[in-house]
C-alpha cells in the first residue's frame, strides 16, 4: 500500500486528524471488508508513532495480566518507552470483549453483513473511550468519523505542517535528482521512453516521504521531552514551596524547537507522560487560546 497516496484521497485536514490522534493516544478503529488491507493498514498506522513500542495483540500478548505487565513501568519511569497495541482483525472481538481500556489501540475490524451487528460493536467500542477515530476504507470511498472531540475546537497546526515539509522537501529532493541526471545526459543520447524511466523517481519518492515525516515526527518527539524535562524540574519547585513558572518564548528556547505551538506540546506531554504542566507557562492563557480558539475546519 502507498500510504501517502492513500492519504492524499482524504478530504482537507483529515489526514492531519488521523496523525493528532495518533499522537494523542486516541484510539484508532479501521474498518473495512478486506482485512489484509486493514491489517496492513494498521502497520502503516503504527510506523506513524515510532517512537512507542508496538505491541500486537495475541502476538505479543494475550491477557489482561500480559498487557499490564508490558505496561506497567509507563507510571512509574518516565523514561520507559510507551507503548501503543496493534489489533489485526482476526482477534479484535477477542480483544473487544475482553479489554475495558482501549487508550492508544489500533484495531481493524471487518465489516460485518448485519447492520445491526455493526451498531452493536461501535456501541461497545464507545463504551470503552470517550474519544475514539473511526476510519472507514470502501472500494468506493474513505470516510472518518470522530467521537468524543469537538473538531472546530481541535488545533492542527503542528500535524498540517508537518504534510506540509514533507511535500515541499520531497519534491525539492526529487527536483534535485532530476537535474543532476538531466545534467549528464542531452535528449539526443537515449530515446524518450528510457529518458522516461531514468528520471522517473515515483518508487524514491514514497521512501522520501517517509524518511522526512519520520524526522519530522522525531524532532517533535524530542523537542516535547525536553520541554517534559524541564517542565517537571519547576514543578518539582513549586511543590517545595518555591513558586516559578516559565514564558513560552524562552521554553522554546531552551528546547531548542519553535515548529510546534506551546499547546500542543502542553497537550502531547498530557497524553505522553500523563502530566498536566499547562499552569506553568507564564503566558499559558495567551498562548493557548488567545481571544478565541481557531478552527481549522472551515
Amino acid at each position: 500500500m502507498n500510504f501517502f497516496k492513500f492519504l492524499d484521497k482524504l478530504k482537507r485536514n483529515y489526514n492531519s486528524l488521523i496523525l493528532y490522534c495518533l499522537l494523542d493516544r486516541i484510539p484508532v478503529i479501521v474498518l473495512g471488508e478486506d482485512s489484509d488491507q486493514i491489517d496492513s493498514f494498521l502497520i502503516e498506522l503504527s510506523e506513524f508513532v515510532h517512537f512507542r513500542k508496538d505491541y500486537v495483540f495475541y502476538t505479543d500478548f494475550i491477557s489482561k495480566e500480559d498487557y499490564e505487565t508490558l505496561t506497567s513501568n509507563e507510571n512509574i519511569d518516565y523514561n520507559y518507552q510507551r507503548a501503543h497495541i496493534r489489533c489485526p482483525c482476526s482477534v479484535s472481538l477477542k480483544a473487544l470483549n475482553q479489554f475495558n481500556e482501549i487508550h492508544s489501540w489500533l484495531i481493524g475490524l471487518t465489516i460485518p453483513k448485519q447492520r445491526d451487528e455493526l451498531n452493536y460493536i461501535k456501541t461497545l467500542i464507545k463504551n470503552k473511550s470517550r474519544e475514539i477515530l473511526f476510519i472507514t476504507i470502501s472500494s468506493e470511498r474513505i470516510s472518518i468519523e470522530m467521537e468524543g472531540i469537538n473538531l472546530k475546537l481541535i488545533e492542527l497546526t503542528l500535524e498540517q505542517n508537518i504534510f506540509k515539509k514533507i511535500s515541499q522537501d520531497t519534491e525539492k529532493s526529487i527536483a534535485k535528482m532530476k537535474r543532476v541526471l538531466s545534467d549528464k545526459i542531452t535528449t539526443s543520447q537515449l530515446d524518450i521512453d528510457l529518458l522516461k524511466t531514468l528520471l522517473d523517481f515515483e518508487e524514491e519518492k514514497n521512501e522520501l516521504k517517509k524518511n522526512i515525516f519520520k524526522r519530522e515526527i522525531q524532532n517533535f518527539y524530542s523537542g516535547s521531552k525536553r520541554a517534559f524535562f524541564i517542565l517537571s524540574r519547576l514543578n518539582l519547585l513549586n511543590d517545595i514551596g518555591i513558586q516559578t513558572r516559565i514564558g513560552s518564548k524562552t521554553l522554546f528556547e531552551t528546547i531548542d524547537y519553535e515548529v510546534a505551538p506551546i499547546e500542543r506540546i502542553i497537550s502531547f506531554i498530557k497524553r505522553e507522560w500523563g502530566e498536566d504542566y499547562s499552569s506553568l507557562i507564564e503566558d499559558g492563557k495567551k498562548a493557548f487560546i488567545g481571544d478565541k480558539i481557531v478552527s481549522l475546519w472551515g
